[in-house]
């Protein structure tokens, strides 16, 4: 059985979820030196504003720190803030109703690590989209190029190329009337707005790599 490798993430663009669904068995990538700027602690969601990003500040971060050793900052309200602004963007959504309670328990969650929280929120959506994810965390680090593993750690921010490798067949955004379809924001969107219609919309996105 092949394994598929991912970065940890925050609330996972869609794409990340999508390859998750189609994956046999999923492994994080927890030994590699962490990156600044990507979606291992940053969620892309669309607001009244266009699109904003939640940021989890990190704690002792060096450069050479592994990402299975980054801890989250708590010298700033930054859960509450997270919260509130996710319920002011999706309150109009269709199914912000049904989901608004298991998304806001992880802010109250008490993880000292990133790769926790992560997990934690992988598992609220799993439980959302009524999936088990096959997921577990690397015990080394996988260089590029390894054979066992089909890598999609390119699924990151700064790959100017990855909109390119994205495709989505658009659904109704809360701020539709605002701004344009924007594809490829973190899982949040996709449930808030198409409820129990996620899972068919995840399927159907194709990762071209």
């Amino acid at each position: 059985m092949k394994k598929t490798l991912f970065p940890t993430a925050y609330f996972a663009p869609s794409i990340q979820y999508s390859a998750y669904l189609k994956s046999e068995k999923i492994e994080i990538e927890i030994h590699e030196h962490f990156p600044k700027q990507t979606f291992r602690n940053r969620a892309y969601i669309m607001t009244a504003n266009g699109v904003f990003t939640l940021s989890i500040p990190l704690s002792g971060r060096k450069n050479h720190t592994l990402t299975k050793d980054i801890k989250i900052s708590t010298e700033e309200d930054w859960k509450k803030l997270h919260w509130k602004t996710i319920e002011n963007a999706y309150q109009r959504s269709p199914f912000f109703e049904f989901y608004d309670t298991k998304i806001e328990k992880l802010y109250h969650s008490k993880h000292q690590f990133l790769i926790d929280f992560n997990q934690e929120a992988e598992s609220i959506i799993a439980d959302i989209l009524k999936v088990n994810f096959d997921s577990n965390f690397t015990k080394d680090f996988v260089p590029v190029d390894n054979n066992n593993y089909s890598d999609l750690r390119l699924i990151n921010p700064k790959n100017k190329d990855l909109p390119l490798m994205i495709t989505e067949n658009p659904y109704l955004q809360v701020f539709a009337d605002k701004f344009p379809y924007t594809s490829n924001l973190s899982i949040l969107d996709v449930i808030f707005n198409l409820g129990p219609e996620s899972t068919s919309h995840l399927m159907q996105m194709a990762l071209t790599v």
